[in-house]
């Protein structure tokens, strides 16, 4: 199973790397810090799901290793987040449930309308929502991160305020408001 695991993630580094549509070193990142956001929601406690920080991860089905291979990042890093249980679970943007909801939601690469459809319920229901593509923050979403000669995490201040989300004021030292 780890040895079938190695040479997924090897072959999807080289398969990565020709098509470019993923880059692993935002992955990393996102996966150290997004977490983090999440306990930065002065009300998680209200969305915990069986007493767990739950992170779901929205992915199409062509991204179903990505997905995985992110999940195994962030699982790597995290199995706490302020005493609380924290686990990630993968979830095709068609399988969204609005009577299931997790704590968080990170975004992989998908379609306007599921994009806009699945942002506007988070909304509603108060929920962080983070984009690997900070593009998407057009579409709702909260959280956004970047590399380039340095890191950059933005937040779509907009749709913060329009979920009614209040997050602790050092999260504002480190962020890019948009």
């Amino acid at each position: 199973m780890i040895f079938r695991k190695i040479l997924l993630i090897l072959s999807l580094q080289f398969s990565l790397f020709a098509n470019s549509v993923y880059n692993l070193n935002l992955l990393d990142f996102q996966a150290k810090v997004f977490p983090k956001i999440i306990i930065s929601d002065n009300n998680f406690e209200n969305k915990l799901v069986k007493n767990k920080i739950i992170l779901s991860i929205l992915y199409e089905d062509i991204d179903y290793d990505i997905a995985e291979i992110l999940k195994d990042k962030i699982e790597k890093n995290y199995s706490s987040l302020k005493d609380y249980t924290f686990e990630v679970e993968i979830l095709k943007y068609n399988e969204f449930d609005v009577k299931n909801l997790s704590t968080a939601y990170l975004f992989l690469l998908g379609k306007k309308e599921k994009l806009l459809e699945i942002s506007k319920i988070l909304e509603n229901n108060n929920r962080l929502s983070f984009a690997y593509d900070d593009s998407y923050l057009k579409f709702g979403l909260i959280f956004g991160l970047t590399i380039s000669s340095k890191i950059d995490i933005f937040l779509n201040i907009e749709a913060l305020k329009n979920s009614k989300i209040e997050l602790q004021n050092s999260i504002f030292s480190v962020i890019k408001i948009k």
